[in-house]
């Protein structure tokens, strides 16, 4: 997949999902790929803490015997981190304000997710 792909994916996802502040892609090996991230954060660090997330929140649900991951969640007091799996190597990663719609927001990047899959 070119970065043109990866950039046009993220692009949708800020023209699908009100609120959004930030998104990026991920390798799970905790690298960025590519992202569109709001002034101040590091791609590097929001990538490595990507991959940690992602790693944690399947190791728990393997731990319980609750199935696999659908999506995680960090909930602040000012805004939302949310991570989703998008294969075999990579990880969807989005920030949204408080106020944003969830629901849309899992809609949208289960779309993208699904075409990340597809194409790599």
């Amino acid at each position: 997949m070119s970065d043109n792909q990866f950039f046009f994916l993220l692009e949708t996802l800020f023209n699908s999902i009100d609120d959004i502040r930030s998104a990026a892609i991920v390798s799970k090996e905790g690298l960025i790929v590519h992202s569109i991230l709001e002034e101040g954060i590091s791609d590097l660090n929001l990538a490595a803490m990507t991959a940690t997330i992602l790693s944690v929140a399947e190791r728990v649900l393997t731990e319980l015997k609750s199935g696999q991951l659908d999506v995680c969640i960090v909930q602040g007091d000012e805004g939302n981190f949310i991570v989703m799996d998008a294969g075999e190597d990579l990880i969807i990663a989005v920030c949204l304000d408080i106020d944003a719609r969830m629901d849309t927001c899992f809609i949208e990047m289960r779309k993208i997710s699904e075409q990340i899959k597809n194409i790599s």
